[in-house]
């Protein structure tokens, strides 16, 4: 919020310890900010939604080519998605710790708060992957097409300025595909890849829904 920073914490235990959070009017519009290059990453933590941004302060969003499925990729041409952070895939916030924020190479899964064609009340991220598929896109699950992937970040200060400051976008990672090890970005669109490499995003925090919205998809979330 303007004017007011969250307070870094221990270094090596959370994700915050490299990231503050972005300065935002109270009450604007999460898609109204736009920058020509990625600022540093908010604290990331369970149960709080996000947009993707990456280094060139790009959203992560739904590419237009296949509207029903949402395929997900950057672009000036996108339409910004909205991503909760959850726990696992039965709730999002982590109920055994008051804290919700992310260590250091904690799991999660996005769930996809717009969805698409077919699970219009939002799914989590799924990919075509082996054994189900092969294209490697990236999208909100629907029909048999669920195989949800889980993700991990670590900090990423690589950028001499922001690391004077100690302000960082984040490595995304994923873990638990049988052959695919990482993350890629082919023309526009979000892929896995059998290399294990990650890109390197921001997570802004926006307003989530209304929880109603969510809680028809699932209760806990």
């Amino acid at each position: 919020m303007l004017g007011h920073f969250k307070r870094v914490v221990t270094a090596y235990l959370a994700l915050t310890v490299t990231i503050k959070p972005s300065v935002a009017a109270p009450g604007a519009h999460p898609d109204t900010a736009k920058s020509s290059r990625s600022q540093a990453s908010d604290s990331i933590k369970y149960g709080q939604c996000y947009k993707i941004n990456n280094k060139d302060g790009q959203d992560l969003g739904h590419l237009p080519a296949v509207p029903d499925w949402n395929y997900l990729g950057f672009g000036s041409n996108v339409k910004a998605a909205h991503f909760k952070v959850c726990q696992n895939l039965g709730h999002c916030k982590d109920p055994n710790r008051s804290g919700q924020e992310l260590y250091t190479g904690a799991r999660f899964w996005l769930f996809n708060v717009d969805g698409n064609a077919y699970s219009p009340r939002g799914e989590f991220v799924a990919a075509n992957s082996l054994p189900f598929g092969s294209n490697k896109n990236m999208y909100p699950g629907g029909l048999g097409y669920r195989y949800y992937v889980n993700f991990w970040v670590d900090n990423d200060c690589s950028d001499s300025d922001n690391h004077a400051t100690r302000r960082c976008n984040v490595k995304l990672h994923i873990d638990n595909l049988r052959d695919d090890k990482g993350l890629t970005i082919e023309g526009n669109a979000l892929k896995v890849t059998t290399k294990d490499d990650s890109i390197i995003v921001s997570f802004q925090q926006v307003a989530c829904p209304d929880t109603k919205i969510l809680q028809e998809q699932n209760y806990d979330l």
